[in-house]
């Protein structure tokens, strides 16, 4: 089996490749995801998987399909609990239902924990499956993967790392997950558009940071955004900090003022003197990539 299909769905788009085990992509699409987990969720993802296989002629040499979700997964990366932003897909055994589609394993799992394992990957940071990796994305949501000694941290249930989702103090906010004063009602893209819309409305969110940068309103989300971060970093003391997303690089986000009010709130001397932070540059085909080596480093240690 020389393939495994990578499957990355957002709340727009859904991007599907053909990855080999050196990580090397062909057959790359991207396409509305709207359609397809909208009604009948399984039957559409499961009839385009099966096209997209006969489409490029891959029947036989595909060993295992990985999806990325915006999505809580079990620990079994099968069946998926929640997707605030896609009601298709909630409540559902996609896994196992695709399977019976494709005949091969399928693997879910968050999209985050995808996107850290490519930008491990393509930066080679931890060779020796040792370190302790932290993964920040902010998006419109506020994302997050934790990586220990080699593999992702998943926990009992399989929804480790939802930073996003622990609760703020002096918030009484509902949040897309159904719970109150979530981290991600003030550390989000959703949130920024809402104080945009709000304080500049006369500024497309695009050019908020460039025009308002400097506004207290501005500077008070940025050091907002450390909170979280830093109460992670001072529980796991991680060898790398991994800031990306699509807020992360908005033309003129102060990265800088970020970092330092990240080290303000982590603990002194130490994680805060020596944090070392990696900066990726993701592209629309990081997470089919990500996915797929995740997929060959579960099938390899089914083999065994």
């Amino acid at each position: 089996m020389k393939y495994v299909i990578g499957i990355d769905i957002g709340g727009t788009n859904l991007r599907i490749g053909t990855v080999d085990a050196e990580g090397r992509l062909t057959n790359f699409e991207r396409k509305s995801s709207a359609s397809l987990v909208a009604e009948n969720a399984v039957q559409n993802l499961g009839r385009e998987l099966k096209s997209y296989i006969e489409k490029y002629q891959l029947e036989g040499q595909v060993g295992a399909v990985s999806v990325g979700v915006p999505s809580i997964v079990s620990k079994d990366k099968s069946f998926i609990y929640s997707t605030p932003n896609l009601k298709g897909l909630e409540n559902i055994d996609l896994g196992n239902l695709l399977k019976a589609y494709v005949n091969v394993p399928v693997f879910v799992d968050r999209d985050v924990n995808y996107l850290l394992v490519n930008d491990i990957k393509t930066h080679h940071l931890d060779p020796e499956r040792e370190r302790t990796i932290l993964g920040f994305y902010l998006g419109t949501g506020f994302g997050n993967a934790v990586y220990i000694n080699g593999q992702l941290h998943v926990g009992k249930n399989g929804v480790a790392g939802e930073l996003g989702h622990i609760p703020m103090y002096g918030i009484d906010e509902a949040c897309t997950c159904g719970n109150i004063g979530c981290s991600e009602t003030r550390c989000s893209g959703r949130y920024l558009k809402q104080l945009t819309d709000t304080c500049f409305p006369e500024t497309d969110i695009s050019e908020v940071f460039v025009k308002h940068g400097d506004d207290p309103r501005i500077l008070e989300y940025v050091d907002t955004l450390a909170i979280p971060m830093a109460a992670e970093i001072n529980i796991l003391d991680p060898d790398y900090v991994i800031m990306a997303g699509g807020v992360m690089t908005m033309k003129d986000f102060p990265m800088e003022r970020l970092i330092w009010a990240v080290k303000e709130r982590a603990r002194k001397p130490f994680p805060s003197e020596n944090l070392e932070f990696v900066f990726p540059e993701h592209t629309q085909d990081s997470g089919v990539i990500g996915g797929a080596y995740a997929a060959f480093d579960k099938l390899g240690k089914m083999e065994k």
